[in-house]
């Protein structure tokens, strides 16, 4: 019973996100040393944000390989900074870990945050746990609140400032060698069709 209660909670909040004119307001690139790690886009159903406000989404288009759980780790030692109570932290870690999957390269993770609840989406995927609204704030405020070790990427994700942040495609499936016998290919084997990727809600 408790899972089908869940199940219908999920199912409601689904056309919320559907519905939902998401229009980005910034983007920001995360890299540790060399690496890239993820791009991280903020989107509001006006283009614009203001402090508190819902519904808003996050994007995370990850460029190496991220462990669910470690991620978790850094999301709860980041929200230290923002004072929020350590049993509280507690009991959200246990939470992100049970949720978040292990992240591969061209992966998206979407954090959809409403006015009293958010949950997370990975690709075209629904996660089935659903946080409260004390969570969304304090998620949020990682980037958004110039107090955390990202403070950097806050200006370009609201839209202060010009954004650096590396264009975001589709995954393109695997080139096929060409055969002697394809006879007059229209475009060249080495012609790289793009697209530039727009939000998967």
């Amino acid at each position: 019973m408790k899972l089908k209660s869940l199940f219908i909670a999920i199912l409601c909040l689904i056309p919320t996100a559907l519905s939902a004119n998401w229009l980005p307001v910034g983007k920001a690139d995360y890299n540790w040393g060399p690496f890239h790690v993820y791009t991280i886009s903020l989107f509001t159903e006006n283009g614009h944000y203001k402090e508190n406000q819902t519904p808003v989404m996050l994007s995370f288009d990850f460029g190496k390989p991220v462990e669910g759980k470690n991620f978790a780790i850094i999301l709860i030692k980041e929200m230290a900074a923002l004072d929020v109570d350590p049993k509280q932290s507690e009991s959200w870690l246990a939470q992100l870990q049970q949720t978040l999957p292990d992240l591969s390269p061209n992966d998206r993770l979407n954090y959809i945050a409403l006015p009293d609840t958010g949950y997370f989406i990975v690709n075209d995927q629904v996660l089935e746990q659903q946080f409260d609204k004390a969570f969304n704030q304090a998620f949020i405020d990682i980037w958004l609140s110039g107090k955390t070790n990202f403070a950097a990427l806050k200006n370009q994700l609201i839209g202060k400032e010009k954004s650096t942040a590396t264009e975001i495609h589709h995954k393109e499936p695997p080139k096929v060698p060409m055969m002697e016998d394809d006879a007059n290919p229209q475009i060249p084997p080495t012609y790289e069709l793009q697209q530039e990727r727009i939000p998967e809600i």
